[in-house]
């Protein structure tokens, strides 16, 4: 597996061919994966994401993610 692409919060990134903002990092030994971001502009929505050594993917959870406030930073950048 190839090391994992680097970020910084606020970056496009695309997974699964949808366009996310990078919102949050996690620790490389989290079990959450690489960072959280945030998609979908009509219903902001906030999920983590992995790298698998080629490409973007998001694990496979019961909880798909959250939702985002429309005042968070990066939901301004998504809408931007």
């Amino acid at each position: 597996m190839s090391k994992c692409p680097d970020l910084t919060p606020g970056q496009v990134i695309h997974v699964n061919g949808v366009r996310c903002i990078v919102r949050l990092l996690y620790a490389p030994e989290s079990m959450e994966g690489v960072c959280q971001v945030v998609f979908n502009r009509q219903k902001p929505t906030t999920h983590d994401v992995d790298w698998d050594g080629e490409t973007w993917f998001f694990p496979q959870r019961q909880d798909f993610g959250g939702y985002a406030r429309p005042s968070d930073p990066y939901v301004q950048m998504l809408l931007a």
